[in-house]
C-alpha cells in the first residue's frame, strides 16, 4: 500500500478514504470491525504476525466515528500476512452470534509470509458454512490476482478488480452488501465428494525442475520440469516452487487441468557478475540471471532487476517472454579511482574506471561526475553512448 498509483496518489491513502466512503453508506445497526495487517513493523523485520483490530465489532454509527480517528495515523510498513490474518479474522465472528459472516479482504499485492491463503480460506469454508471471504485485489500483478481469486471462490465469495480509487470505492459498496446467495446453516446444499484426480500443467518449466507440494500437509508430491510438465494430483490446494519463490495458492480441481504458465526474463548481455532478480513486496532476491545464465522462468508478477547500484522496474504476465536490452554508457577516459554515475535525484548507479570504462543501465536520465564538472545525458534502451 505504500506504492502509488498512476494518478500519482499513494495507495493507503485512496484505501482510507475507500473504508470511510463504505462506513459512512452503511445502515447505523450493521455490525462491522476493522482489522488491519503489515501496518506495524518494517519490512526487513519480516514480521508475520504483524495484525491487529483497529476497531472492534460495534454498530457502523459507532465504527464510521472510531475508524475516522484510527485511520489517518494508519501507514503501510512491512510483509503481507493474508494467511495469517484470514485465520485471525475468521476467530474475530466467535463471539458473534450473527446469521452470516462477511470478510472482505484488501490486498495490493500476494501472501508474502508462509502458510497458504487458499488453503485456510478452504479450511474455513469446510468448518463454517456461514463464512463468506469477498476479496478486492488493488492494483495487484498476475501472481497476486490468482492467489486472492482463489481465496474468494473457496469460499463462495466474489473477487473485485480495482485499478484506482475509484473502482476500491465501489468495490468496497458491492463487497459490503449481504450476500444473500450464501446458504445459512439451516439450508445448506453440500456437494459430494469426488475421487477423480486433476492434472496440473506446468508450461515454460526449468530443465532442473519445480518441487509441487500439498498446500495444506507441505508433503512433496511431484516435480515437474522440460521432460515433465503435468501430472495427475487429488483435488486440492498446492505450491510450485518457482526458483527461490513458491506459486501458492494452485487450485486442482476433479477431472479438470489447470495450467500455469511461468515467465522468462532475462538480460541481452548479461555481465559476469550478475544481475539479481528483487521481489518489491519482500525485498528478496528470487533469481539471478548473467553471462552464465542470461535468462530464467518466473512466476508472473512484478520484480526489480539489478544493474549496479540501481534496478530496472518491470511487470510479467503468464506466459510473457522478456528481454531488457540495457543502455551501455562507455568513458573511455575514465581513470583508475573512477567516476561516479548518479541518477538524476543524485542516488548513485555506477562507477566507470580505467579498468571498467563501461556501465550497463536501464534507460534514463543521469549524471556524470568528473573533477572538471557533471555531465548529464541521457540513455535509452539498447543504446550505447560514448562519453569523451
Amino acid at each position: 500500500m505504500a506504492a502509488r498509483l498512476p494518478s500519482g496518489e499513494r495507495k493507503i491513502e485512496a484505501a482510507k478514504k475507500a473504508v470511510a466512503e463504505v462506513l459512512a453508506a452503511l445502515p447505523d445497526a450493521d455490525v462491522v470491525a476493522l482489522r488491519v495487517y503489515g501496518h506495524q513493523s518494517e519490512t526487513a523485520r519480516h514480521d508475520c504476525q504483524d495484525a491487529a483490530v483497529l476497531v472492534p465489532f460495534g454498530p457502523a454509527s459507532q465504527t464510521r466515528q472510531a475508524a475516522a480517528k484510527a485511520l489517518p495515523g494508519l501507514a503501510p510498513r512491512g510483509y503481507t500476512p493474508i494467511t495469517f490474518v484470514l485465520g485471525l479474522a475468521a476467530a474475530d465472528f466467535s463471539a458473534l452470534p450473527a446469521p452470516s459472516r462477511r470478510i472482505v479482504l484488501v490486498s495490493d499485492g500476494k501472501e508474502t509470509c508462509p502458510g497458504d491463503p487458499c488453503a485456510l480460506a478452504t479450511a474455513l469454508a469446510k468448518a463454517d458454512a456461514n463464512l463468506v471471504i469477498h476479496v478486492i485485489g488493488f492494483d495487484v500483478d498476475a501472481a497476486a490476482r490468482s492467489q486472492l481469486q482463489c481465496i474468494a471462490q473457496a469460499t463462495g465469495g466474489s473477487y473485485f478488480a480495482a485499478g484506482n480509487a475509484a473502482d476500491l470505492a465501489a468495490a468496497l459498496a458491492k463487497a459490503a452488501v449481504a450476500d444473500p446467495s450464501k446458504p445459512t446453516a439451516t439450508a445448506r446444499t453440500i456437494a459430494l465428494p469426488r475421487n477423480d484426480p486433476g492434472v496440473l500443467t506446468l508450461v515454460g518449466a526449468n530443465l532442473s525442475g519445480h518441487a509441487v507440494s500439498n498446500a495444506t500437509t507441505g508433503e512433496h508430491v511431484a516435480t515437474l520440469s522440460q521432460t515433465g510438465s503435468s501430472v495427475s494430483l487429488p483435488p486440492g490446494i498446492y505450491a510450485v516452487t518457482v526458483g527461490k519463490a513458491v506459486w501458492k495458492s494452485v487450485a486442482v480441481k476433479p477431472g479438470q487441468t489447470t495450467t500455469l504458465r511461468l515467465a522468462r526474463l532475462g538480460v541481452q548481455g548479461a555481465l559476469s557478475a550478475g544481475h539479481p532478480i528483487i521481489d518489491p513486496e519482500t525485498l528478496e532476491e528470487v533469481a539471478v540471471v548473467s553471462a552464465t545464465t542470461s535468462s530464467t522462468a518466473l512466476m508472473p508478477g512484478r520484480y526489480q532487476v539489478g544493474f549496479g547500484q540501481t534496478f530496472w522496474p518491470v511487470e510479467l504476465e503468464e506466459g510473457q517472454q522478456l528481454t531488457l536490452n540495457p543502455g551501455r554508457a562507455s568513458v573511455p577516459g575514465a581513470p583508475i579511482g573512477g567516476w561516479a554515475i548518479v541518477a538524476a535525484n543524485g542516488a548513485p548507479v555506477a562507477v566507470v574506471s580505467a579498468v571498467q570504462s563501461t556501465a550497463a543501465l536501464p534507460p534514463g536520465d543521469y549524471i556524470l561526475e568528473t573533477p572538471a564538472g557533471k555531465v548529464p545525458f541521457s540513455l535509452k534502451e539498447g543504446e550505447k553512448l560514448e562519453l569523451r
